[in-house]
């Protein structure tokens, strides 16, 4: 079997010629034929074979099938087929569509090769050298924050990779080029190799996702500077890809050995065992500078969804997001220590990765406040997990949870008396809504958006899309119908914290 698309890229190659004629791309040919007397009595030729004919002898046939005429000069043929103008020696034609199909012969070899290290325990390693042996191209493993897994040849003193926490890793320029490109969404979304072009290269790079149920938990990438890839290649590496998607479930076995040390300091921070001093050495001695600020990450698979691969292969990636961090195992969550020098939990570049880090593998992540004593760990873990305890179940939002948009509900949540907090919220607030809903008024939104613009009556106008005077207006009516008081400044708390309840 090959696809036609590569039978007549390899006959236009070698001829520098054209063929005619429409055709899908992944139509699959399994032999090739040449059409004679007995066939041009045939209305239907069998499926899925080529027939090769002469122009001059059967070029007024019509017939409906796969079939190629030559010779055809300025002519058309009578039936819905593919054609060359040029004459050519039938035979040589006949035998470079034979060797096109032996070549595809040569997957399923190269595929049984495969299946034959991944059964007897090679690695990931000698499967992407028995691949390169036919592919021809460089191949390489990714995780989903584009850190290096696996490649062959070597690939570390390429130009577009670099070493970040002690990990091989792509270049950010490059990383951003693909997400620019919407590159990484076709990963996330692929279910078969596709091809593209890169910033600085003038060749094709195919890409393919690693799968472990339904989460993206990596890729692959071939980078086509040796020689062009045909469909057949496509093929392989799709193959290439379930194996190491095995291989790497296989290696589960496997745990980093750092992690024992950092999950004994973490666990010691967070249950106080330390004093400021103490602390500070002790994240010294793991190789992590204390700077002026910290913040924790706390990030675990939804409820729908597990942990498919080995801990250590999260962790790094984490690492690799956050440098100068360390990171543990608690139950089945990965806890995050980050120190920082600025007042900022994230810059947006390292949101982005981390964003894509979670929805490739199907997790949530919350932050905690940032903060300036490492001894006060405690307090923002908690933050943390109390916060992801409370979004796994209802996840519907962005992977990334900022404690800060959340704090309001978590505080309230934790006193475990629901009826109190719903009375807590102002009564002008309930009625307001009340109203909304029986007369289809939107007071509630308008209030909101009042909020969501700092309190400023021009841009709560122009995000609404109304004259000053209208929003004026609205703002009476809702003091005759709720008696709500925007001059008053304790009120004005009252009515935004209810507000926060009712999200």
């Amino acid at each position: 079997m090959a696809y036609i698309s590569d039978i007549l890229d390899a006959i236009e190659k070698k001829y520098d010629l054209k063929v005619h004629g429409n055709y899908q791309k992944r139509h699959s040919i399994d032999g090739i034929r040449f059409f004679n007397e007995n066939d041009a009595n045939i209305e239907h030729l069998m499926p899925n074979i080529l027939y090769l004919a002469d122009y001059k002898t059967f070029g007024k046939e019509e017939v409906y099938g796969d079939i190629l005429f030559i010779g055809t000069g300025q002519n058309t043929p009578a039936s819905d087929s593919l054609y060359i103008e040029e004459e050519l020696n039938i035979l040589e034609l006949y035998n470079l569509m034979e060797d096109v199909i032996l070549a595809y012969q040569n997957i399923d070899v190269q595929k049984r090769s495969l299946f034959s290290i991944l059964h007897n325990g090679y690695g990931i390693d000698a499967l992407l050298q028995t691949a390169y042996k036919y592919l021809n191209n460089p191949v390489v493993v990714c995780d989903s924050s584009y850190g290096i897994l696996a490649s062959f040849p070597d690939v570390s003193e390429d130009k577009n990779l670099e070493i970040k926490n002690n990990r091989l890793s792509v270049k950010a320029k490059y990383s951003e080029d693909m997400e620019q490109k919407k590159v990484t969404e076709r990963i996330y979304h692929s279910v078969y190799p596709f091809a593209v072009k890169l910033e600085e290269s003038d060749f094709d790079w195919i890409f393919e996702s690693i799968r472990i149920k339904h989460a993206v938990v990596g890729y692959i990438c071939v980078r086509c500077n040796e020689r062009e890839h045909t469909e057949s290649d496509l093929d392989l590496i799709h193959s290439l890809a379930q194996m190491v998607s095995i291989q790497l479930q296989k290696d589960d076995s496997y745990r980093n050995p750092q992690g024992i040390k950092y999950d004994m300091f973490l666990r010691d921070l967070f249950g106080r065992h330390y004093d400021e001093e103490t602390a500070v050495n002790q994240l010294s001695l793991l190789g992590i500078k204390p700077k002026e600020y910290y913040y924790i990450i706390a990030s675990s698979f939804t409820a729908t969804s597990r942990r498919l691969m080995a801990y250590h292969i999260y962790i790094q990636q984490l690492s690799t997001i956050f440098s100068n961090s360390v990171t543990g195992i608690f139950g089945n969550r990965f806890i995050t220590l980050v120190s920082t020098s600025k007042m900022e939990a994230m810059t947006p570049k390292t949101e982005k990765r981390l964003k894509t880090f979670l929805t490739m593998n199907h997790m949530i992540g919350t932050v905690s406040y940032l903060y300036d004593k490492l001894s006060e760990s405690s307090a923002y873990f908690s933050q943390c997990q109390g916060l992801l305890s409370q979004r796994l179940p209802v996840f519907n939002e962005s992977p990334i949870i900022y404690y800060r948009d959340y704090y309001l509900k978590h505080i309230l949540s934790s006193a475990n008396k629901e009826s109190m907090v719903h009375a807590s919220i102002h009564p002008s607030i309930k009625f307001m809504k009340k109203h909304d809903k029986e007369h289809g008024t939107n007071y509630i939104s308008t209030l909101e958006t009042y909020f969501d613009n700092n309190r400023s009556a021009p841009a709560t106008a122009n995000a609404l899309f109304i004259h000053k005077s209208t929003l004026f207006y609205r703002f009476d009516k809702m003091k005759q119908l709720f008696d709500i008081r925007l001059d008053d400044k304790d009120a004005l708390f009252a009515y935004e914290y209810s507000l926060k309840l009712l999200q």
